[in-house]
């Protein structure tokens, strides 16, 4: 209970450190010359003139699910992982794609009623063209 009580004590001795900051500031501020307010003015509309062209128009939450999915491309490191990844990815289905046309045309050439070396010969096509034209 003590310390809530020494935290009490805390923030009223904060507070009015505050208070007394801020009367030191307003008796200060009537002694600032003319050129220095207009500064401060100047700076002010600035300020608020920036704030409100970053908070007009039409905006995207950035911390939303669709925003994340799509973050990774403002990060190099990232984009680089990425197409390395696409790059193994599209690898692999060319791979398996070319291994898979490699048995096809082993398992044709074995289920062939020709032996293999037919098809290796030179003079085998002319010949099965002239079969076929008669």
């Amino acid at each position: 209970m003590s310390q809530i009580q020494d935290n009490t004590a805390q923030l009223q001795s904060e507070l009015e450190q505050g208070k007394a900051l801020a009367s030191l500031l307003d008796s200060h501020a009537q002694q600032l010359s003319m050129q220095t307010l207009t500064r401060l003015e100047e700076g002010r509309v600035l300020a608020v003139q920036r704030h409100v062209s970053k908070t007009s128009g039409h905006q995207v939450n950035q911390n939303g699910t669709l925003s994340s999915w799509f973050s990774w491309e403002q990060h190099p490191r990232m984009l680089g992982a990425g197409m390395l990844s696409l790059a193994l990815i599209v690898g692999l289905t060319l791979t398996l794609q070319l291994s898979q046309q490699n048995e096809n045309s082993d398992a044709f050439l074995l289920g062939s009623e020709l032996p293999p070396e037919a098809f290796v010969d030179r003079g085998f096509e002319p010949w099965l063209n002239a079969k076929v034209e008669l």
